[in-house]
């Protein structure tokens, strides 16, 4: 019985630190049913989409993720995604702007990554 204990509590541990250290996003956005934009952390809070976003690079090429699960296609700046997709992008260094399908009043979002 205390071997199982053993057993589970390593099992446990290694499964947790495999978890924390898996390679994320550096940014993840999910755009919602009616075209609502929102960045979602690795906890799974959510924000609404700024018309600003400033990424945290990750060495040479920062990863983005887009998950649509609204019914029409979006465009975020850079990025877009056709209706109830995921994409995955990678971006270098720098300010991108571009139209922006889930701002409703100025149609523009800026990504700073740095």
């Amino acid at each position: 019985m205390r071997r199982a204990f053993s057993i589970f509590g390593i099992v446990s541990v290694s499964a947790l630190v495999a978890w924390w250290f898996w390679p994320r996003p550096s940014l993840n956005l999910r755009v919602d049913l009616g075209g609502r934009g929102l960045i979602v952390d690795r906890w799974g809070n959510t924000t609404t989409l700024p018309e600003t976003v400033f990424v945290k690079a990750t060495g040479q090429v920062t990863r983005i993720r887009v998950v649509n699960n609204d019914t029409t296609f979006q465009t975020l700046g850079l990025f877009s995604a056709p209706a109830t997709s995921v994409r995955n992008y990678r971006v270098e260094r720098g300010t991108y702007a571009g139209f922006c399908s889930a701002h409703a009043a100025s149609k523009t979002i800026v990504y700073v990554v740095k």
